[in-house]
């Protein structure tokens, strides 16, 4: 008798426990709304890409990341450490390759880490399309500000 009940316990404690109560219910259903549309198109990303594979194609760099709006494109680089003596003329060359390649643009490139990071991250929320085309050029305009203060 006493294992009967303690089996009957064990029982209906695990199918309490496996039930689903109404509200979790509605919970699950309300989360699983879908955006139809959304006003946060930046612009297209393929000039930066673009500069991406050349300037990476024709030197050796560590790393380059760019984003660009309608009329900039800001280009973040990292070069290789034991080059960091020639960094003047290495960003000279850079920049001239770069405006040759997009003359429709402005181009600004910058070998500062800080730049980098932040370009990357402004990169990541574009690709989730976290931001729209004002705040991207908002966000460019203020690391070509902050870049140029840096030199």
């Amino acid at each position: 008798m006493k294992r009967f009940l303690i089996v009957m316990l064990a029982v209906s404690i695990l199918t309490a426990g496996c039930q689903e109560d109404k509200e979790s219910k509605d919970k699950k259903e309300s989360s699983q709304t879908v955006q139809l549309s959304t006003n946060k198109q930046p612009a297209n990303q393929n000039p930066s890409k673009q500069a991406e594979k050349v300037l990476q194609k024709k030197n050796h760099l560590k790393d380059i990341k760019a984003v660009n709006d309608d009329k900039k494109i800001l280009i973040a680089a990292q070069i290789p450490h034991n080059e960091r003596f020639k960094i003047a003329k290495i960003e000279k060359k850079l920049t001239r390759q770069a405006e040759k390649q997009f003359s429709g643009h402005e181009v600004t490139l910058s070998l500062d880490l800080k730049i980098h990071l932040e370009v990357k991250e402004l990169k990541q929320q574009i690709k989730n399309k976290e931001v729209s085309k004002k705040e991207v050029t908002k966000e460019i305009d203020r690391l070509i500000k902050l870049s140029k203060r840096n030199q």
